[in-house]
């Protein structure tokens, strides 16, 4: 919820935590060429997560961030979440899982990150609206520049990876008996 000031907008922002373990990852030049369906695993393999970095004449511009974006009125975050990445990165998504939420105020607004773990569908991830897209292993997210707003996510998402270490490779494979999200 965002506080009574009068001063700041208020901002809620789905984001998605893309979890990969296909077993051969995209290099960043092999980026927006053909890769191997995202439902290949090699359980051998670490984790990789889906970053992008904002281009430079956006607010926050040059920092990198878990891929999302801003949920319109009346829509729910785990749609707004859906949309975003098709719109940023060309990739079709499906929410399974929510981290906690992290609330950060900055100069401009007070944003609310609203993050989900998300199993890749379909696509091949593009710098469509994003300055470039990369994969990284979940321990090299503090390698790179985040905003101030998703550090707690990170923490939330370090957590939910140690939780979860043993089904990491389900969280892209097709699953009928996995709940949607509403």
């Amino acid at each position: 919820m965002c506080p009574n000031e009068q001063s700041k907008r208020c901002v809620d922002v789905a984001i998605a935590v893309v979890v990969d373990k296909m077993s051969s990852y995209p290099s960043e030049a092999s980026l927006g060429q053909e890769q191997s369906h995202p439902s290949q695993h090699d359980a051998a393999r670490p984790a990789r997560v889906l970053i992008t970095k904002r281009k430079a004449a956006q607010v926050l511009g040059g920092y990198w961030e878990l891929p999302g974006g801003k949920v319109e009125p009346n829509e729910a975050a785990p749609k707004a979440v859906i949309r975003e990445l098709r719109e940023e990165v060309g990739i079709e998504v499906q929410p399974i899982d929510q981290l906690e939420q992290a609330e950060h105020h900055y100069d401009h607004a007070h944003v609310r990150l609203i993050p989900f773990i998300c199993r890749w569908i379909a696509g091949t991830p593009q710098a469509l609206e994003v300055d470039q897209v990369r994969w990284v292993s979940p321990h090299d997210l503090t390698n790179y520049a985040f905003p101030e707003a998703s550090l707690p996510v990170i923490q939330s998402l370090t957590r939910w990876l140690e939780r979860n270490n043993e089904t990491l490779g389900a969280a892209n494979r097709p699953a009928t008996d996995t709940p949607a999200l509403p």
